[in-house]
C-alpha cells in the first residue's frame, strides 16, 4: 500500500513522514496556503531515500513551469488537480497521478495513476465512497478525501484494491502538519493494509492447501504476524518446496484461478489489481541466511477454513533479515534496516523477561 502525506513544506514533517514509513512525499507547487517552491522541496528532501517518492502537485500550470519544477525540486511524479487531458500528460516524462472526482469521467486517462478526491481537494471532507465504483478499474488509484488517522483503515477496508491513500488536511492541526498525527495516520493505514493483504494470502493457502501444498510465509508480512510493527508490506512472499515450486504450471494455474496473472516469470510474479505474489524455493535459505526449512514451525490458521502455512519464528526472521541487510541486491530497501532494528529489540526485550 502506498502512503502519500501530502502538503508538506518542512524539514521537520518531511523527515516524520519517512521515519513513519511514507512511500510518497506531495508538496503543492501551485496557489495554496500550502505553496512551496521547488529550491524548498529540494533543500528539504536532499536526504530522503529514493525509495520515498517526492510528487509535485500542480493545477493547470503552464507545461514549461511543471518542467522546470520537475528539474528542480528533482520530482518522481507529478499530481495534477485541474482541466489538465491526455495531449497535456503525454508532454511529461515522469508519471503522473491525476486527480479526479468520483463522479467525473476519467476513461481518456489511460496508463495514469487516478486520485479520487473531494470536489474541494485539501479540505478535508470525504466523498460518499459508496459513489464509487471502482471494480474493474484497470488504473492504478488513490483514496483521498477527508481521510485522517481515525478512518483510515475503514477506507482501506473499503478499496481493498486501493494502490494507496492520500492525505493533507487529516494530518494538520491549524493548519500546520502535525507529526503526531503523521505517524498514527502512517502506521493505521499500514496495518490496515497488511491486514488486507494477510486475508489475501489465506486465500491464496486455501487453494494451496487443497492441492496438497503448504506454503511459507516470508518477508516482512511475515514479520508482522511475529511482532507488533507495521511494515507496510509491498508485496506477499510465499515460499514453497522445491517440488511444488518446479511446478510451475501448476501454480500458475492455481493464482489464475484466484484471479492473478504472471507478470514477471524470471521473479515468479503475479499480479492481481495492486496486489502482488512472489514465489521462491525455500531451500535457497539454508544458503542464504542459515535457515533450514525444515525448523520452520507449520502453523494450523483457525478461521472458518483450515489452513496450513510454516512461518518463521522470531529468530529465524531475525537470520534472514541480517543476511537481506547485506545482500547488495537488496541494498537500496532502507526498509530492511528498521525491520532487523525491531526484530532485535523485540528478541532482547523477550530474553530481559
Amino acid at each position: 500500500m502506498k502512503i502519500k502525506i501530502c502538503g508538506l513544506s518542512t524539514k521537520e514533517a518531511v523527515d516524520t513522514a519517512v521515519e513513519s514509513g511514507a512511500t510518497h512525499l506531495g508538496f503543492i507547487l501551485s496557489p495554496s496556503k500550502r505553496q512551496v517552491a521547488p529550491e524548498k522541496i529540494l533543500q528539504i528532501t536532499n536526504d530522503v531515500p529514493k525509495a520515498v517518492k517526492k510528487v509535485g502537485v500542480f493545477v493547470d500550470e503552464p507545461i514549461d513551469f511543471v518542467k522546470k519544477a520537475i528539474q528542480v525540486a528533482q520530482l518522481d511524479l507529478v499530481q495534477l488537480h485541474g482541466n489538465e487531458d491526455m495531449n497535456y500528460i503525454n508532454q511529461l516524462d515522469i508519471p503522473v497521478i491525476k486527480a479526479i472526482r468520483p463522479d467525473q469521467e476519467f476513461k481518456e486517462y489511460e496508463d495514469v495513476i487516478l486520485l479520487f478526491d473531494s470536489p474541494q481537494a485539501g479540505s478535508g471532507q470525504a466523498f460518499d465512497w459508496k459513489s464509487l465504483v471502482t471494480s474493474g478499474l484497470k488504473n492504478k488509484f488513490f483514496i483521498a478525501g477527508g481521510l485522517n488517522p481515525e478512518n483510515v483503515a475503514a477506507a482501506i477496508q473499503h478499496f481493498p484494491d486501493a494502490y494507496g491513500v492520500d492525505i493533507s488536511s487529516g494530518v494538520e492541526t491549524d493548519g500546520i502538519k502535525n507529526l503526531t498525527k503523521i505517524n498514527n495516520f502512517v502506521q493505521n493505514a499500514s496495518l490496515a493494509s497488511s491486514k488486507q493483504l494477510f486475508i489475501e494470502f489465506l486465500r491464496i493457502t486455501k487453494k494451496l492447501n487443497e492441492n496438497k501444498v503448504i506454503p511459507y510465509l516470508m518477508g516482512s508480512l511475515a514479520v508482522e504476524q511475529i511482532i507488533n510493527f507495521p511494515t507496510n508490506p509491498d508485496d506477499i512472499d510465499i515460499q514453497l518446496k522445491k517440488p511444488d515450486f518446479e511446478n510451475f504450471e501448476q501454480l500458475t494455474s492455481l493464482m489464475e484461478e484466484l484471479g492473478y496473472q504472471l507478470i514477471d516469470l524470471h521473479e515468479h510474479k503475479f499480479e492481481k489489481a495492486s496486489i502482488h505474489v512472489g514465489f521462491a524455493s525455500v531451500e535457497t535459505l539454508k544458503n542464504y541466511a542459515g535457515v533450514d526449512d525444515n525448523d520452520i514451525p507449520k502453523i494450523n490458521f483457525k478461521s472458518e477454513l483450515h489452513q496450513e502455512f510454516f512461518l518463521p519464528t522470531l529468530k529465524q526472521n531475525i537470520q534472514i533479515y541480517q543476511a537481506a541487510v547485506t545482500d547488495s541486491w537488496r541494498a537500496k530497501k532502507t526498509k530492511d534496516k528498521k525491520i532487523l532494528k525491531k526484530l532485535l529489540f523485540e528478541e532482547n526485550d523477550a530474553n530481559i523477561k
